[in-house]
């Protein structure tokens, strides 16, 4: 008998949760009870009004009932009876800040805004992250840098090290341990610590000159330290007179380079073997120049160098020394303020043009014959305070306007105020190098006051140009000032 086998079906009963009866719910809060509710604060609130303890005992009602929105309003109507509340405002969640609660953090951080702007408007401060600054200080501190007790600019990384005690000797930062040899008046020099000659000797190399900082300028030099201090000292006075000129100086240092000897001049202007740092080629013109593209200052966020040499073991080499450091440094101040920034990222961004020479110097303000007026003054124009008891003064200006004599005497106004110079035609760029400075002396020392004045006008331009076009109208009247009272210039020049 065949049989045929079904599977069993098994039933499964599962255990389901029961869901709560009504009879075991909480119950819901009929309309009537509500209304019942309401009507109990209402009575409540108003047999407390004008009383805050009684009101504290109605909030404390609505508290133990869940009712929030009655019982910030009774909080309310305590802080109308008694603004200084403390628990009334903490209770409503507000945030007390400068003797006053606010709503949130939000107001209070917007109120804080407001209060340093105001402060700002006021003092003439800037706003900077939450801070009032000086307006001068926002450019250092937008780049990380921080302010030192003696009021310098440092990177945050050489903050860090002098608050460890570290200390510079020049730019070359010592360790604490090291501090010592300084003390004994030794030099570091790469990873070696060498008495003031042998150091001079080490620097005495193109690419490993001495790097100095003085009050204006950052000096890269290959001469001697003692020649050095000498520098510092021309630097000075071309500082000085060159605020004569245009009644402004840079903000910061600006670069000049300074080397030992004509032939290491020539040699650095040439590019050693690198690429030559001038655009022009204007060294072979005077014994100094401006580096416009020499790398190593604009690596450092400076501006182009002025550049010279100053060899002491030479008789008439050591004359023209502090000469040449004047002409260019104060090549270097006229680069601080009227650089040619787009030309120079230009050149970094490896976009330069075959005209780039011209670009360079179509990007200034200061017509040529203003720039090299103001460094040939700086240079052989300026009365010599040191000359000691007996001395003569003006024995410079003297000079000048004999070597002038020896080449034919002045050109006509229009020939100076062109300056085309050219090193096709070097004897005639060098006169006009010596006339633009004397042209500079009359400007200066000439009394003649149409001139005078439309000077004052052009040095006030300057300290409130905004752009390079604002300078096009004082300099236009300068021009014609100049131009109207050619005799009183050839006059004073008395050539």
């Amino acid at each position: 008998m065949h049989l045929t086998l079904r599977p069993f079906l098994y039933l499964v009963s599962l255990a389901l949760p029961v869901a709560a009866s009504a009879a075991t719910a909480a119950p819901a809060a009929t309309p009537q009870a509500q209304d019942d509710k309401k009507a109990e604060y209402e009575r409540r609130l108003a047999e407390a009004e004008g009383d805050a303890a009684k009101l504290w005992k109605v909030y404390e009602w609505c508290e133990a009932r869940g009712m929030e929105k009655e019982g910030r309003s009774v909080l309310r109507k305590i802080l109308k009876l008694n603004e200084d509340d403390r628990r009334a405002h903490e209770l409503l969640g507000e945030v007390e800040y400068d003797g006053k609660w606010f709503p949130s953090e939000k107001k209070v951080e917007e109120y804080k805004k407001k209060k340093l702007e105001d402060e700002a408007k006021r003092t003439g401060k800037a706003l900077y992250k939450g801070e009032l600054v000086d307006p001068a200080d926002v450019p250092f501190l937008e780049r990380g840098m921080k302010k030192t007790e003696s009021g310098e600019w440092v990177s945050a990384e050489d903050f860090k090290r002098m608050s460890e005690g570290w200390v510079k000797q020049d730019f070359t930062w010592v360790s604490p341990d090291e501090i010592p040899n300084i003390e004994k008046g030794l030099w570091k020099c790469g990873d070696k610590w060498l008495t003031t000659a042998e150091a001079d000797v080490y620097h005495s190399e193109l690419g490993k000159w001495w790097k100095v900082p003085s009050d204006y300028f950052v000096i890269y030099s290959t001469c001697s330290r003692e020649t050095i201090e000498k520098i510092i000292d021309e630097c000075k006075r071309a500082y000085r007179e060159f605020n004569r000129v245009c009644g402004k100086t840079p903000a910061g240092r600006v670069p000049l380079i300074v080397l030992n000897s004509a032939e290491q001049y020539n040699k650095f202007a040439q590019g050693d073997g690198q690429q030559a740092p001038e655009l022009r080629g204007f060294s072979s013109l005077h014994g100094a120049s401006i580096a416009e593209i020499w790398q190593e200052p604009l690596r450092e966020g400076m501006t182009s160098a002025g550049m010279t040499y100053w060899n002491v073991s030479n008789n008439d080499d050591n004359s023209r020394g502090p000469i040449f450091v004047r002409h260019a440094a104060a090549q270097s101040l006229a680069e601080g303020l009227d650089p040619s920034p787009k030309t120079l990222g230009a050149i970094v961004a490896q976009r330069a043009s075959n005209s780039i020479a011209d670009d360079w110097w179509k990007e200034k303000a200061f017509p040529q014959w203003f720039r090299y007026g103001a460094v040939s003054y700086v240079e052989r124009y300026i009365a010599d305070q040191f000359v000691g008891a007996g001395g003569n003064p003006d024995w410079i200006r003297e000079w000048s306007k004999q070597n002038l004599v020896r080449v034919g005497g002045l050109d006509p106004l229009d020939t100076i105020l062109a300056c085309a110079l050219s090193l096709e035609q070097i004897d005639a760029s060098a006169k006009l190098l010596n006339e633009c400075g004397m042209l500079m002396h009359f400007i200066l020392d000439g009394k003649c006051m149409p001139v005078v004045e439309a000077h004052g006008a052009l040095k006030a331009a300057l300290k409130t140009a905004k752009d390079p076009k604002d300078l096009k109208a004082p300099f236009t009247a300068l021009e014609a000032a100049l131009r109207k009272h050619e005799a009183d210039f050839r006059k004073f020049a008395g050539i």
